[in-house]
């Protein structure tokens, strides 16, 4: 499958057989555990998360039913080119510009970890003479903030704007064709967005990944490459996976492990969330799989589940008295669903809920709105 032909397939409501087949085929070609069988093809057909027009409306509705989603038209603007991001040079010059010399990225080659300057990055980036990642380069802050306008990923987020890992880590996103990110898992959720380049994302709920024999490198310890099994992925009832291509964002939830493989060289923005409609099952999830950052910032008080809920808390009785336009901006109308919701009746998360102050404090202060 040739580059053009990755990125026409993305923003497409409806693939072929034979064009699923093509897409897998591609990401099989740097990863063999990606090698599908003929009579996966519907079975995995089924599994991909289409494309739709962007509404937050629809986006909240993700966030509640813990689902991912895939959306064009995000409003993500940016004083790029104006004659449109395919002229790679010029946004590659301006990343460039907008960085401080001194900056250095963390580079995931296939054989090693390294710290380089953004410069260099680039320049390897574009020449694609070694297979790169990178994930975390952030730009708070510096020059090309003020080029990149994310308001729209961060006027419904509980998380503070910053760089370290429990707040938004608004970030670049760079990979040559051919990157494998390995089976991780994030404690926040996330979205992603693509300026250039096209990614094979594959997603799937941490816990029961487990059940199925699937690790994820944030959990488990592992030496080499994490275990994956295409036939147990495709077995999971939650296993999905996104087609992302030009112009196009995603947004998937803290409790699904991802593993992605660059199909054509990628440039675009990555941040972290939590927003009113997905806090319980944050909170839910946190109480099953503690965050690790609680661990990596023990000493700031700002890091703890606590600190975030106080966050969540506050914004909840601010919205009390609040107009119903910013109740909507923030999602208020799903966060009364969701307590509404059947599965809150289950004993085992009746259990959790009677068991965790936070939990308890969260639920009561959000059904008085």
């Amino acid at each position: 499958m040739s580059h053009s032909e990755s990125e026409s397939k993305a923003p497409r409501q409806q693939l072929t057989s034979r064009e699923i087949s093509e897409v897998w085929d591609a990401a099989a070609n740097f990863d063999d555990s990606l090698r599908i069988r003929s009579k996966q093809i519907n079975l995995i057909g089924s599994k991909r998360i289409l494309p739709a027009p962007y509404s937050r409306t629809q986006m909240f509705e993700s966030m509640l039913s813990s689902e991912p989603a895939l959306f064009s038209g995000f409003p993500i603007r940016h004083r790029f080119n104006q004659a449109g991001l395919s002229d790679v040079p010029h946004l590659v010059e301006t990343i460039r510009s907008g960085l401080p010399r001194s900056k250095r990225a963390r580079v995931r080659t296939k054989s090693v970890m390294e710290y380089l300057p953004v410069g260099r990055v680039l320049d390897r980036w574009e020449r694609a003479k070694a297979v790169l990642g990178v994930t975390d380069l952030h730009y708070i802050g510096t020059r090309l903030d003020a080029l990149v306008d994310t308001d729209y990923l961060n006027d419904f987020n509980l998380l503070e704007r910053g760089t370290d890992s429990f707040q938004s880590q608004d970030s670049l996103v760079i990979s040559s064709e051919g990157a494998v990110t390995d089976s991780h898992s994030d404690d926040h959720s996330g979205s992603n967005h693509s300026f250039i380049g096209t990614k094979l994302w594959l997603l799937w709920d941490t816990l029961e990944g487990f059940d199925f024999g699937l690790e994820d490198v944030e959990r488990c310890d592992v030496y080499e490459r994490a275990a994956f099994e295409l036939s147990a992925f495709l077995a999971m009832r939650s296993s999905r996976w996104i087609l992302i291509g030009p112009g196009q964002t995603m947004f998937i939830p803290a409790h699904l492990t991802h593993k992605v493989i660059t199909l054509k060289r990628y440039l675009g923005l990555g941040s972290f969330h939590a927003a009113l409609p997905g806090f319980l099952n944050s909170l839910l999830r946190w109480t099953a799989l503690p965050p690790l950052w609680t661990s990596k910032h023990s000493s700031n008080g700002s890091c703890s589940v606590e600190h975030i809920t106080q966050r969540a808390i506050r914004r909840i009785k601010y919205l009390r008295s609040g107009t119903e336009i910013k109740q909507i901006q923030w999602g208020v109308p799903y966060l009364r669903r969701r307590l509404q919701s059947p599965d809150l009746n289950d004993q085992a998360i009746r259990a959790m809920i009677i068991e965790n102050r936070l939990i308890q404090n969260f639920v009561r202060a959000a059904s008085l709105l």
